[in-house]
Parts: structure tokens; C-alpha cells; sequence
């Protein structure tokens, strides 16, 4: 199929066994790349209910279908089942890993067994080779990664941290050091293989293309376009470090465990742009994705206790290990964005816990024979640090905050009633209570709290009717999310169904109509996957019960996350409804896998709605 390489790489680790594969154009099709495809050979592949960190789980590194063929287009999508819900996860890099194994001549890298010593891989030339990591196992993301630039000049790489290594359940992977497939453990599967690293170095020729003349117009109207864009100024200026002061102006931060969601604008300017452009730098090392109009990204170097630290903050990272935390100091929130990517950890993640334990602590509800040193609360920089290490290495209370939130209130026996999660994934640095209906979307993602599965509009207060009535912008919202995960593009791009329609013809040659029903048919397999798994809809499609208490100031006073329970009900069964799934229990009906063309499903769908009915019982 044209726009593809048609070709998958497929690495047992157990026996070193390296396959490749082609993709049946059938399946190109239904699920297009990215997401999409990540999300189709998970399901065929791996089954539901495997444990996560063991050897049976698969790792699925897929580039979007577009990526790196027009602007904006440079995501990599990393598939695998999450260390922390035990659903299926997937998190997302952008910058050069995704473009580089498509030059490579990879549409998908499929990663299954488990070394029996420390590896890498290498993609390069269209073959892959698998290479000895014993001398790289236990070194920090930026010295793994110098050493493999060293070895390999001008390569994408994919690594992981200690905490990879050490199995914590919210561990990332780090692509050229400052990108992050954040979300979900996706580094633990990795360190559970044994895989410290994959290097790729695209040398193939062009894909072909159906319409290069066409696609090459496209590009060039767009990116002037996007360049241009009045909409994108702000972003273009700061990128997402002006975040706080947006969050906590609508009542949405997660300053302290998300108890103070609206804070003052001169504390949250402590964590926002201009504050952070002080430190800003351009260094000559490092260039914008060549296919990005927006070039978001911005790096700053920060001097903290005798160290200069060259970081790339984003608002979730600053706002999850600052504000969630307390601190609201930028050059000690840097540095742990610093060493929280060092250390391979999902920064959300992290700040959460912290924040949550922080609250144990003022709360009297842990002593210090189990915190194992003196911790004062929120603010307390020195514990913060102390925490982050200990969570890496998996030492002292360090080895069970590692478990992630949901575990280690659980294995305490307290404090779950502030845990701020969904389906065990921490939340991201956004209180729904701002916006009533957000959590809605929280509520019922895939893969648990997630602010990159649809938000509903309005983005701006009062929304203080039904939760029903946003319902139908949510599920357009997801529905487009999906797509431009499948299609690696980034979501800050204004595109439109229809550009995207128009690219996508210019590419394959194909009818652009498969990408309406796209994001329905992803959101449907993966219900059905994970509904066969672990999942118990509804009881799981819920929100923690901090946003249930009121906001307490700002203008968001007063309101929870919805009117009362009865809304949040009724919107969940209208979500369901508009799906296609039974409005009571949360399955996929029979007349939605035959209409999304799914009918290889069908029998799978059959046994998860007996498999509801009988955990209700």
C-alpha cells in the first residue's frame, strides 16, 4: 500500500530471533498506523489478562502514518499493557524516533520475550540487530544515551532509567533525552524484558508516495499557514509553561494534591512563563522538528546547588512536581524534572504520588518509622528529592510509593480517599471541577486519567448544566484525539478532518473515509480487550472522591466535578449510548461491531458482556 513501508520488525528477546513481516493491506486500512495498528496486534496478540511485567506482554514502538511526511507530524506511538491499570496503554514521543524508523523502513516494531541479560537494539539499514547493554544497565537516561551517541552519531534512541530497570510501575522511556512516552509504565515493560534501549538510524529512500506533487503543495500551504497562526502565538512563545497560570485561574490546577485547585496569580507566576523564560536558551545542539510550524518546545539551563542543568519543562511536569507538590520554586522544580527523566520516571506520576504522601504526612496518617526519615509536607524540597531517589531504587517506603498511588494506599491501608487516580493512572495536572464534564472524559479513557483522551466543550465557565448535554463534543473530541494518534500528528495542530482526509488521499491513493469511523473502532477493540482483561465497567468508569468535595474558592466555587451523582450517571450511560455499547454495563452491542466493520470481533464481544453480567451479580 502506498505510504508505507509495508514491513514490520518483530524481536524475540528469549531467543534472539529477528522476523520481518509484511501488514495485510486489509488491516492498513481498518486501523491505519500509530494507535490504531499498535492497539490491533496488541489485541491479536497478547492475551487479555496477561501480567503485565512478564515475559507474555508485548511492547509495540509504531510511528504514525504520517509521520514525518507533513507538518507537525514527527509522533511515535508505544504500545503495551500498563504496569499500573493492567489495560491496554499507550503513550506517545514526538521529535525524531517516529520519522526515523519509518526511514528505516519500519511501519512497527513488535518487542516480545525477555532477555536473559541486559540488551539493546539497533534498526539501522533495514535489518535490526540485537546488542550486549550489560555495561549500560544501571546508568541514568543522559549518560546511556551520550554513550550511545558516541557509538552511534545522529541516531534516534529510546532508553531507559534505573527505574525502568527496577520494575517501577510508572517508569517511562525517554527518546533523545528530553521526550517522553510518559504515561503508564511503559519503561517498566521494557526493564522487565531486559531492554535498556533501541537506537535507529533511518538510511531508505522516500516512501513512495501517491501524489508527492499534491502532498508536497499541501505541506507547504499548511506549514506557512501554521507558522503564521495567530491561534498558535502563545504557544509558539512559551510553548506549555504559561500552563499554571491557566489552571489555576480556571480552577483546575493540582496545587497541593489538587486540594487547591484556584490559587493566586502570583504564586502560580512563580511556575509560569515569564518566570521560566529567564532561563531560556536556544542551544546550537538542539533543533526544532523540521517539520513543526509551532515549535513549542522550549529549554532553559538552571544553576541548582552548584549543577547547570539543561531542562525541556512542560506545564504537566512543572505543575505535577511543583504545584501538586508544593513547591513553587522554578530552578529546584527544574532540577527535578531533571532527575525525574534521568532516573526514567513519568513526571505526573511522580508529582502525584509525592503530592499524595505529602498530604499523608501533614495529615498525621503515616509516622516516621515507616517514612524512615523526617519529612515536614508540602514545600519540603529536601524529601521531595529524597523520594524521587528512593522511588527509582526501590528503597525504604520508596519501594512502595514505586507501586504507584492506587497500590500504595492500598498496601498502607489509608489515604485513599485523596489518591487522585482513575483505573490506577495517576491524574494529569488538570482538576475537572473547573470544568464540569472533564472528568467525564477522565472517567471513561481506555488506559484511566488521561487529559489526551477528549475534553468536552466549552473550555470556558459557566458549564454548569447536565453533564449529558457535553457528552456528544466529548466523543467527537476522542474520536479525533485517536485519529491524530494514529496518524502521529500533534494535537496543537488545528487540523481539520478534512485536511487530514485530503493528506491521507495524496499519500496512499486511497479513499480517505476509513479515518471517520477511525477512533470509534480503536475505542471499541480496546473496550472489549480490556473488559476480557481486568476491567469491571461500570464500577471503573468512575472519578476519585476528591472531585466530589467542592471547590472552595475562585470561579470555580462550589462546584464538584458534577452536579451530584445522579448527572454523573446519567452522562455515563448517555456516553455509553452514543458508543454503541449496553447503556448499563459498558460493552460494545453486536450491531456496533457490524457497523465499524468488525465483525472478527463479534465473538469476543459475546463473551465480554456474559463476563459483566456475572461480576455484577
Amino acid at each position: 500500500m502506498m505510504g508505507y513501508n509495508n514491513k514490520i520488525g518483530r524481536v524475540n528477546l528469549r531467543d534472539g530471533k529477528i522476523e520481518y513481516e509484511g501488514i495485510r493491506e486489509g488491516i492498513l486500512k481498518k486501523f491505519v498506523g500509530g494507535k490504531g495498528l499498535g492497539y490491533y496486534f496488541i489485541y491479536k496478540e497478547v492475551p487479555p489478562g496477561t501480567k503485565p511485567l512478564s515475559s507474555a506482554n508485548k511492547i509495540i514502538f509504531a510511528p504514525g502514518a504520517f509521520s514525518g511526511l507533513i507538518p507537525g507530524s514527527s509522533k511515535v506511538a508505544v504500545i503495551a499493557l500498563s504496569p499500573e491499570s493492567g489495560l491496554i496503554n499507550d503513550s506517545y514521543a514526538g521529535d525524531r524516533f517516529g520519522p526515523m524508523l519509518k526511514k528505516a523502513g519500519f511501519d512497527m516494531l513488535i518487542i516480545e520475550g525477555k532477555s536473559d541479560k541486559p540488551v539493546y537494539i539497533v534498526v539501522e539499514k533495514d535489518k535490526i540487530k540485537i546488542e550486549d547493554a550489560s555495561e549500560l544497565w544501571g546508568k541514568g537516561v543522559y549518560e546511556t544515551s551520550d554513550v550511545l551517541w558516541d557509538k552511534y552519531p545522529d541516531a534516534a534512541i529510546a532508553v531507559i532509567g534505573p527505574a525502568g530497570e527496577n520494575l517501577v510501575r510508572f517508569a517511562n522511556i525517554m527518546f533523545d533525552k528530553e521526550r517522553s512516552a510518559g504515561r503508564g509504565g511503559l519503561g517498566a515493560v521494557m526493564g522487565s524484558k531486559n531492554l535498556k534501549a533501541i537506537v535507529v538510524r533511518g538510511a531508505q529512500p522516500s516512501i513512495n508516495i501517491a501524489d508527492k506533487k499534491e502532498l508536497d503543495k499541501m505541506k507547504e500551504m499548511y506549514y506557512e499557514e501554521y507558522a503564521k497562526s495567530e491561534r498558535l502565538k502563545d504557544i509558539r512563545e512559551y510553548g506549555t509553561t504559561n500552563g499554571l497560570i491557566s489552571s489555576s485561574f480556571s480552577g483546575m490546577s493540582p496545587s497541593y494534591n489538587f486540594q487547591k485547585p484556584y490559587i493566586p496569580r502570583e504564586l502560580a507566576m512563580k511556575l509560569s512563563g515569564e518566570e521560566i523564560k529567564k532561563y531560556e536558551v536556544e542551544p546550537e545542539e538542539y533543533i526544532h522538528g523540521k517539520s513543526c510550524p509551532v515549535k513549542c518546545a522550549r529549554y532553559v539551563k538552571v544553576n541548582y546547588k552548584g549543577k547547570e542543568l539543561f531542562v525541556k519543562p512542560e506545564y504537566e511536569s512543572i505543575a505535577m512536581l511543583g504545584a501538586c507538590t508544593g513547591v513553587f520554586d522554578f530552578p529546584a522544580v527544574a532540577y527535578f524534572i531533571h532527575l525525574t527523566n534521568d532516573l526514567g520516571m513519568d513526571s505526573i506520576a511522580a508529582g502525584e504520588i509525592i503530592g499524595w504522601f505529602f498530604e499523608m504526612v501533614e495529615k498525621g496518617l503515616i509516622n516516621k518509622y515507616e517514612m524512615g526519615f523526617e519529612i515536614s509536607g508540602f514545600g519540603d524540597v529536601s524529601a521531595e528529592e529524597k523520594l524521587l531517589r528512593m522511588m527509582s531504587e526501590r528503597e525504604g517506603i520508596g519501594a512502595i510509593l514505586a507501586e504507584g498511588v492506587k497500590r500504595a494506599s492500598e498496601i498502607l491501608g489509608r489515604g485513599a480517599e485523596f489518591a487522585v487516580q482513575v483505573k490506577g493512572l495517576e491524574s494529569p495536572a488538570w482538576d475537572p471541577r473547573g470544568r464540569r464534564t472533564y472528568a467525564l472524559s477522565y472517567a471513561t479513557a481506555d488506559i484511566g486519567a488521561s487529559h489526551l483522551r477528549g475534553w468536552p466543550h466549552p473550555h470556558s465557565l459557566p458549564n454548569d448544566g447536565p453533564a449529558k448535554e457535553l457528552v456528544p463534543s466529548l466523543i467527537e473530541s476522542r474520536d479525533k484525539d485517536a485519529l491524530f494518534d494514529s496518524l502521529g500528528v500533534c494535537k496543537f495542530l488545528p487540523y481539520k478532518l478534512e485536511d487530514l482526509k485530503k493528506f491521507y488521499k495524496a499519500i496512499t491513493g486511497e479513499n480517505a473515509d476509513t479515518l471517520d469511523i477511525l477512533g470509534k473502532r480503536i475505542e471499541t477493540i480496546a473496550r472489549i480487550y480490556n473488559v476480557l482483561g481486568s476491567l469491571n465497567p461500570p464500577e471503573e468508569d468512575t472519578i476519585p472522591p476528591r472531585w466530589w468535595e467542592k471547590e472552595k474558592e475562585g470561579p470555580a466555587k462550589d462546584n464538584a466535578a458534577f452536579i451530584n451523582y445522579e448527572d454523573f450517571l446519567e452522562a455515563r450511560r448517555y456516553f455509553y449510548k452514543l458508543r454503541g455499547w449496553h447503556e448499563e454495563y459498558g460493552v460494545p452491542m453486536t450491531n456496533t461491531l457490524e457497523d465499524l466493520d468488525l465483525r472478527e470481533f463479534l465473538e469476543d464481544a459475546h463473551r465480554a458482556i456474559v463476563v459483566v453480567k456475572e461480576r455484577v451479580r
